[in-house]
């Protein structure tokens, strides 16, 4: 079973390698580092992707939980970031196909493999939808709480970006009491990535949360980092942006004065 895997894998990057030949190396080489992977990046654009997974591969089955299986081996045996992306691109197109508990056992390793902000996003797409569903937000939750303080940062960056993802995409969200639950000990986090998703979060708790979230800013303001408090304001008003910036400046110049 092991060498079909791993054939399946070889020929989606012999595919991708192929159609991405006459790529231009040097814009591969800039988004190679916009994305910061060390994963090999073929410079593919996102068309050239989805034309790639709609002309299908030799282990597209009618089965699409059988295919995502196959899916969930090549991503997590891949070193090219595109193969990656394959299998995000067909778990968006089949997704309500494949049994949320397979997507639960599979999609939480995955977070394991991910070295970088452009899968890990995509992966909170999905993993954000287990939170939704009632059948497996017990248990994903639980995993949650568990990223929430894992030595692995994209871990931790799950932990919180997966919350709402884009409320706006969700029909019933989490609460505002785990959401600070999970936020709080990662205000201080030393990790770039980790601080992004502290203000994601924020700024989408607000957009579910107003009031809630507007006080825990305020509570916490000398707290946020600079990345984080940037982040979180972009859905307020430009008078709740200004008080907030104020009081983050007073609050700065006090804590200078007291050393």
């Amino acid at each position: 079973m092991k060498s079909a895997i791993n054939k399946y894998t070889k020929e989606v990057e012999d595919t991708l390698n192929r159609l991405s030949i006459k790529n231009d190396k040097e814009k591969a080489a800039k988004l190679k580092k916009y994305i910061g992977t060390n994963l090999n990046v073929l410079g593919m654009v996102s068309k050239a992707q989805v034309d790639a997974h709609k002309k299908g591969f030799s282990f597209y089955s009618e089965q699409k939980e059988q295919t995502f299986l196959v899916y969930h081996q090549i991503y997590t045996q891949s070193a090219i970031f595109e193969a990656k992306n394959l299998a995000f691109i067909f778990l968006d197109k089949h997704h309500k196909h494949i049994p949320l508990k397979t997507q639960l056992k599979h999609l939480t390793q995955w977070v394991k493999h991910v070295d970088n902000w452009a899968h890990s996003d995509s992966l909170s797409k999905f993993i954000s939808r287990l939170i939704e569903d009632k059948s497996t937000q017990q248990e994903i939750l639980t995993i949650i709480k568990k990223w929430n303080s894992s030595k692995n940062l994209w871990e931790r960056r799950q932990s919180l970006v997966a919350l709402y993802y884009y409320a706006r995409t969700k029909k019933e969200h989490v609460s505002f009491e785990l959401t600070q639950q999970l936020v709080s000990p990662l205000l201080k986090d030393k990790e770039y990535f980790v601080q992004k998703a502290v203000g994601w979060t924020l700024r989408e708790s607000y957009n579910v949360y107003p009031k809630q979230t507007y006080q825990f800013i305020e509570e916490n303001i000398k707290h946020i980092s600079p990345t984080a408090f940037t982040t979180c304001l972009e859905k307020m008003t430009e008078k709740q942006k200004l008080i907030l910036k104020q009081k983050r400046k007073k609050r700065n110049k006090l804590s200078a004065l007291c050393g």
